[in-house]
Formats: C-alpha cells, sequence, structure tokens
C-alpha cells in the first residue's frame, strides 16, 4: 500500500513537474515570437551555404545600396542578390527566346534581352513605389488629424503615433507600428521620424516630418498644424488627381512610341526570319541610332510637358 502510494505520488509530482516546465517553454516561445518581430536575428540572415557566398559579398558591399533603396521604396522584403538572380533568370529565358525562337543575331539577341530586363525591372519597381507612394499620402491626412487631437488631449507625439499603428491599415499602420516599436526601446525622436522617409518615397511625408521636427524645436501650437496640413494635403491629393486624369492620354502615348516599333520589328522578324538582320550592316547601325534619338527626345519632351508639381 505505501509503495503504491509513493508511487502514485512520484507519478503526479512527475507529470506536474513537467506540466509546469511545458508552460515555462510555451511561455519562453511567445516571447521570442514577439520579440522576432521587433527585431532580425542575424543568426536567420546569415545564409550558410556556400552557393550563396557571391550574392553575401554583393549584399554587403556599396554596389548594392541602391538597388537596396529600390527595394525598399517598393516594399520588397528580398536581398539585392535575389532580386539579381531573379533579373539574371529573366534574361537568360529573354535571350533563349529572342536567339532561338525569334532567330535574332548577335548581339542584336542579347541587347534586346537586356532592354527587356532593364526597363521590366525600372517598371515595376517605379510602380510599386508609386503604388506604396499613394496609398501612404492618401492615409498621412487622417494620420495628422489623428496626431493633432491626440496633442490636444494632452497626449505626446509618442503616444499619438502609438494610436496610428493601431488605429490605421498598411502601409501607415505598419510603418508607424515600427516607429513605436524603435521609440519604445528608447531611439531619438527625430532619429526614428526621419528615417521613416528613407522608407517611404513620398514628398508630403517628408512635409509632415519636418514640420513635427521643427515645430518640437521651435515649439507653437503643433495641434493647429496639423490640423491645417491635413486640409492641405487633401487639397493637393484632389489636384493631383485632376493632373493625372488630364495628362494620362499623353503619358500613355509616351510609353507606346517607343514600344510598338520594337514589338512590329519582332514580329516581323518572327513571321520573316532574319528580317532583322540588315539592321547590323553600317546603314542600319546609324538607322538604329537615329531611331533611339528621335524616340529619347519625344519620350523626354512628352515626359516634360506631362510633369507638373503642385
Amino acid at each position: 500500500m505505501n509503495g503504491a502510494v509513493v508511487s502514485l505520488s512520484a507519478t503526479l509530482f512527475a507529470f506536474f513537474t513537467a506540466a509546469y516546465f511545458y508552460w515555462e517553454a510555451s511561455q519562453t516561445k511567445r516571447a521570442q515570437k514577439r520579440a522576432s518581430r521587433w527585431f532580425e536575428a542575424e543568426g536567420e540572415q546569415k545564409r550558410k551555404s556556400f552557393i550563396y557566398l557571391f550574392g553575401d559579398k554583393y549584399d554587403e558591399s556599396e554596389l548594392s545600396s541602391s538597388l537596396k533603396e529600390k527595394l525598399a521604396h517598393a516594399n520588397l522584403s528580398m536581398k539585392a542578390s535575389e532580386y539579381g538572380a531573379i533579373c539574371i533568370l529573366i534574361f537568360a529565358a529573354l535571350w533563349f527566346v529572342n536567339r532561338f525562337l525569334l532567330q535574332l543575331l548577335f548581339p542584336l539577341d542579347l541587347v534586346m534581352a537586356y532592354l527587356l530586363v532593364w526597363g521590366g525591372s525600372k517598371i515595376f519597381l517605379n510602380s510599386r513605389k508609386n503604388k506604396r507612394s499613394n496609398d501612404f499620402n492618401k492615409q498621412l491626412p487622417e494620420v495628422c488629424r489623428m496626431m493633432s487631437n491626440t496633442v490636444k488631449a494632452g497626449m505626446t507625439l509618442h503616444q499619438g503615433i502609438s494610436i496610428v499603428a493601431k488605429e490605421l491599415p498598411a502601409p501607415a499602420g505598419s510603418e508607424f507600428q515600427e516607429l513605436n516599436q524603435e521609440l519604445n526601446l528608447g531611439g531619438n525622436f527625430d532619429e526614428v521620424v526621419n528615417g521613416l522617409t528613407e522608407k517611404v518615397a513620398s514628398e508630403e511625408l517628408k512635409i509632415f516630418v519636418n514640420t513635427i521636427s521643427i515645430q518640437r524645436r521651435v515649439g507653437g501650437n503643433l495641434a493647429e498644424v496639423l490640423g491645417i496640413m491635413a486640409g492641405t494635403l487633401e487639397e493637393r491629393e484632389r489636384v493631383n488627381k485632376e493632373i493625372n486624369t488630364l495628362t494620362a492620354e499623353a503619358k500613355t502615348i509616351a510609353i507606346m512610341l517607343p514600344t510598338l516599333p520594337i514589338l512590329m520589328a519582332m514580329m516581323m522578324n518572327l513571321v520573316i526570319p532574319g528580317f532583322l538582320n540588315p539592321l547590323f550592316t553600317p546603314l542600319g547601325l546609324i538607322l538604329i541610332a537615329v531611331f533611339a534619338v528621335l524616340q529619347l527626345v519625344a519620350f523626354a519632351i512628352i515626359r516634360k510637358i506631362t510633369r507638373i508639381r503642385v
């Protein structure tokens, strides 16, 4: 009987001990998950495979700084080397199509593949950047109003940023969530807020950040200034929409002018193999140079006319 009691007691003790340690481990995992949202573990970022050695070297070099900035503005969570590898694969696929399907001669097959990858990448990144900036600008008046109301209520700007992070959806909500986390960790207010302009390419955001920084230094009625800014930003948004509507046709023509002749020439070469081969004669190269110069001049003139600053 005593042996059974001891065995049962030991079993219960072991069970509750195991349950306790399991609960402690689950709490630790939850804490690590919450912390991982704030920090990005360096160990996870280090790619250990030798295959990615050159990619890591490129990411750490200054050559990738410009591409990193473009990827950040486009809100693409990938490394510069990864994006470069994707572009190289697309270039190889386009070269294969140009060389074996369209039967373009060297170096036209390489030049066409490079131009398509370069132009496509530029258009893709710019479109992502502009969409993100436009989405952020649409939320910026509401951000100004919420910050103005918090200041009127006697709260600090840090508390206002926290409220914006909770109330607004992405992209403003997620960006202000990162600001709030950095401020909670003791970051300098001006440095943290100015860092937001490096993530979002927006002139309106720069005005917002500069206004807050100046008002914090010289003093003044920040709540009133933010309220006025909200109305001004909404008016700028309305004017920009009208300008984009009026200039949409001209912008489309600027894109179609250099694109249509190239596509038509490639289609003709597909129907008639070797159709583009005469372009690699001395006279053909001169015609290509003249065509490229005229197209660039026309594109630049149309872009200059349609680029209206508000």
